[in-house]
Protein backbone atom coordinates (compact mmCIF):
# COMPACT_ATOMS: atom_id res chain seq x y z
CA UNK A 1 0.00 0.00 0.00
CA UNK A 2 1.80 3.44 -1.02
CA UNK A 3 2.44 5.64 1.84
CA UNK A 4 1.44 9.41 1.76
CA UNK A 5 5.01 10.63 0.10
CA UNK A 6 4.64 7.48 -2.63
CA UNK A 7 3.84 8.13 -5.90
CA UNK A 8 0.90 4.93 -6.85
CA UNK A 9 2.10 4.87 -10.21
CA UNK A 10 5.50 4.52 -9.19
CA UNK A 11 6.57 1.09 -9.36
CA UNK A 12 10.03 1.63 -7.91
CA UNK A 13 10.80 -1.00 -4.33
CA UNK A 14 11.74 1.02 -1.61
CA UNK A 15 14.94 -0.04 -0.72
CA UNK A 16 15.49 2.11 2.46
CA UNK A 17 13.21 4.66 4.38
CA UNK A 18 15.04 7.35 7.16
CA UNK A 19 13.00 9.94 8.97
CA UNK A 20 14.31 13.48 9.87
CA UNK A 21 12.88 15.97 12.45
CA UNK A 22 14.38 18.36 14.51
CA UNK A 23 16.99 16.16 15.86
CA UNK A 24 18.24 14.27 12.61
CA UNK A 25 18.70 16.80 10.07
CA UNK A 26 17.27 15.76 6.18
CA UNK A 27 20.68 15.61 4.82
CA UNK A 28 22.30 13.37 8.07
CA UNK A 29 19.44 10.97 7.45
CA UNK A 30 19.75 11.14 3.41
CA UNK A 31 23.96 10.18 4.33
CA UNK A 32 22.76 6.98 6.15
CA UNK A 33 19.80 6.31 3.61
CA UNK A 34 22.24 5.88 1.00
CA UNK A 35 24.58 3.81 2.88
CA UNK A 36 22.01 1.09 4.27
CA UNK A 37 20.94 0.72 0.60
CA UNK A 38 24.43 0.99 -0.44
CA UNK A 39 25.01 -1.64 2.35
CA UNK A 40 28.40 0.31 3.35
CA UNK A 41 29.46 2.35 6.37
CA UNK A 42 28.34 5.92 6.32
CA UNK A 43 32.03 6.97 6.60
CA UNK A 44 32.97 4.71 4.24
CA UNK A 45 30.55 5.53 1.52
CA UNK A 46 32.78 8.19 0.16
CA UNK A 47 36.00 6.31 -0.26
CA UNK A 48 34.13 2.61 -1.11
CA UNK A 49 31.38 4.38 -3.85
CA UNK A 50 32.50 7.83 -4.34
CA UNK A 51 29.46 8.78 -2.97
CA UNK A 52 29.38 12.67 -1.52
CA UNK A 53 26.24 14.09 -0.82
CA UNK A 54 27.62 17.25 -1.56
CA UNK A 55 28.37 16.71 -5.09
CA UNK A 56 24.41 16.35 -6.05
CA UNK A 57 22.26 18.65 -3.53
CA UNK A 58 23.81 21.31 -0.96
CA UNK A 59 22.99 20.03 2.43
CA UNK A 60 22.50 22.85 3.82
CA UNK A 61 20.07 24.01 0.99
CA UNK A 62 18.19 20.77 1.90
CA UNK A 63 18.13 21.21 5.19
CA UNK A 64 16.22 24.61 5.05
CA UNK A 65 13.81 23.13 2.39
CA UNK A 66 12.55 20.23 4.98
CA UNK A 67 12.83 22.77 7.80
CA UNK A 68 9.57 21.88 9.70
CA UNK A 69 9.14 25.40 10.75
CA UNK A 70 8.53 26.33 7.13
CA UNK A 71 4.91 27.92 5.96
CA UNK A 72 5.18 25.89 2.65
CA UNK A 73 3.71 22.59 2.40
CA UNK A 74 4.32 19.47 0.42
CA UNK A 75 7.91 20.20 -0.87
CA UNK A 76 9.00 16.75 -1.92
CA UNK A 77 12.77 16.63 -3.87
CA UNK A 78 14.16 14.05 -5.39
CA UNK A 79 17.42 12.94 -6.82
CA UNK A 80 18.93 10.41 -9.63
CA UNK A 81 21.40 8.21 -8.12
CA UNK A 82 22.39 5.91 -10.78
CA UNK A 83 19.76 3.34 -10.88
CA UNK A 84 18.04 4.57 -7.47
CA UNK A 85 16.08 7.05 -6.66
CA UNK A 86 16.58 9.46 -3.62
CA UNK A 87 13.05 11.25 -2.33
CA UNK A 88 12.93 13.53 0.40
CA UNK A 89 9.65 14.93 1.38
CA UNK A 90 8.96 17.82 4.12
CA UNK A 91 7.22 15.19 6.23
CA UNK A 92 10.22 13.65 7.33
CA UNK A 93 10.39 10.98 5.05
CA UNK A 94 13.69 10.06 3.55
CA UNK A 95 13.48 7.01 1.00
CA UNK A 96 15.84 5.14 -1.25
CA UNK A 97 14.42 3.23 -4.35
CA UNK A 98 15.32 1.13 -6.33
CA UNK A 99 14.83 0.39 -10.24
CA UNK A 100 11.73 -0.80 -11.94
CA UNK A 101 11.21 -4.14 -11.87
CA UNK A 102 10.44 -3.52 -15.60
CA UNK A 103 13.95 -1.65 -16.11
CA UNK A 104 15.62 -5.35 -15.57
CA UNK A 105 13.67 -7.10 -17.91
CA UNK A 106 13.24 -7.66 -21.58
CA UNK A 107 9.91 -9.37 -23.35
CA UNK A 108 12.54 -11.38 -25.69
Amino acid sequence: MPGPDRDPSDERPILVERSHDETTPASIAVVYAISAALDTDPIECTTEHGFTLYDHVDPEALDALMDENRQDAGVTVELSLNEHLLRVSDRGCVRVLGPTDSEGESNG
